[in-house]
């Protein structure tokens, strides 16, 4: 005889979760929504300062290579911790540091201490991600690639827009015509940074999965956390992600910013703050070209997803390696804005999908981590890769990083053969 009592209050305790969650993925999208508006106003106008301040090519990519080789170890430490205590605290305290970041860095000028902003930023824009992700597959594992698609295609989105409102603020707020404002911009960053903290965590409400999944176990030796302890088919997708993100960032770190730069000035003949406003109509176009896609095309991804995923990743190279062969200023831009487009706008959300596929459920946050960690160590190697192309190229050429990591990108999609 069933037991009808126990099926009743199963289904009275599944009630509130069901209802907990479109709320909670709600929340992710407010979320999403205001942390890229931040973020585009920060990336659009961080080498902009630096170059305000004449840090040269060099050390700005060292500046980055170094935060991505701080955050590494913390980044597999964080995701280790969120296991045994939860993943919310962790996603809060990396909303917090973030939104600091922002606020203190045009109020420290100093080199060292725009080594520590920019480190700390990266560093909690990074735990964020991986917290972010794992909340979305915990809250609902079948509907895993269309919340990520959501989310991920509303930051972007609205990525592309903050870089709209960075270049009209500092364009608005103007010291003069060729010294714009950067306080501004970075402290309407931290005050939108500061609403997403506070939304997070008053409203947002984990998934039973969220708990920790080992309460008692001890904490993670550095032996351990720096271990090989992997599914083959993660460390699979750590190559690809070692991989691709050498490319990835020798074409968008501190480059993509100085070489439109020069592109308005040299066809358009426009002051500092006119040329910043031009910047951010480029890179909101760059973002909207990612974030669009994600939301339209990732909750309707069903089948064919490991080519879908490899032939996307081949195009975004392409197009990369592509536009700087261009002589037309105008057509090399629109190609160079088809590489999300027909890219990371729809392979994004299946790169995450396996991930977390391949993740072992008792140890998700510490896998997750570890996978997109290693993977990102090509953060390191990217920006020392565009520093020294530039270094090696004729005078006031700014291409040649995108040539070489449009075809590192390319080449990184032939990793996924095996997958």
């Amino acid at each position: 005889m069933t037991d009808t009592s126990a099926i009743n209050d199963a289904d009275a305790a599944a009630q509130p979760q069901a209802a907990a969650r479109p709320a909670s993925l709600l929340v992710l999208v407010f979320v999403s929504v205001s942390f890229g508006l931040a973020f585009g106003i920060y990336d659009l106008l961080l080498p902009l300062y630096w170059e305000s301040r004449n840090i040269s090519f060099t050390t700005m990519g060292y500046l980055f290579s170094i935060a991505a080789a701080v955050i590494f170890v913390m980044r597999i430490y964080v995701g280790r911790l969120s296991d045994r205590f939860g993943r919310k605290p962790f996603y809060t305290a990396s909303l917090v540091v973030s939104g600091l970041a922002n606020l203190a860095t045009p109020l420290l000028p100093h080199i060292v201490m725009q080594g520590v902003l920019k480190t700390s930023r990266e560093m909690s824009a990074l735990v964020r991600d991986t917290m972010h992700s794992i909340l979305l597959y915990e809250r609902d594992s079948k509907t895993f690639m269309g919340a990520v698609g959501i989310t991920r295609g509303a930051e972007f989105t609205c990525h592309g827009i903050g870089s709209l409102m960075a270049g009209a603020i500092a364009a608005a707020m103007a010291v003069t015509a060729s010294q714009p404002n950067y306080r501004a911009p970075f402290a309407v960053s931290a005050i939108l940074v500061l609403i997403a903290t506070v939304a997070f965590a008053f409203f947002f409400k984990p998934a039973p999965a969220d708990a920790p999944a080992v309460p008692a176990r001890k904490a993670a030796t550095l032996h351990e956390l720096l271990s090989t302890d992997l599914p083959p088919k993660l460390w699979l997708l750590v190559a690809f992600g070692f991989t691709f993100e050498v490319g990835i960032w020798a074409t968008h770190c501190f480059v993509m910013q100085l070489y439109f730069k020069g592109m308005l000035n040299d066809t358009l003949q426009i002051s500092a703050t006119q040329m910043i406003f031009g910047l951010g109509v480029i890179f909101a176009l760059h973002r909207l070209t990612s974030g669009i896609p994600m939301m339209l095309i990732g909750p309707r991804l069903k089948k064919n997803l490991k080519w879908l995923f490899i032939l996307f990743v081949f195009s975004e190279g392409v197009a990369l390696a592509a536009a700087p062969l261009i002589p037309n200023p105008w057509i090399a831009l629109a190609v160079w804005l088809t590489h999300d487009l027909f890219g990371a706008g729809i392979w994004s959300p299946i790169h995450h999908h396996y991930i977390q596929k391949y993740s072992r459920p008792h140890r998700r946050g510490s896998d997750v981590s570890k996978v997109m960690a290693l993977g990102q160590l090509g953060q390191i190697a990217g920006p020392l890769l565009a520093s020294f192309l530039l270094a090696h190229s004729a005078p006031g050429y700014l291409g040649a990083p995108f040539i070489v990591g449009g075809i590192i990108i390319s080449l990184s999609s032939l990793i996924l053969l095996k997958l």
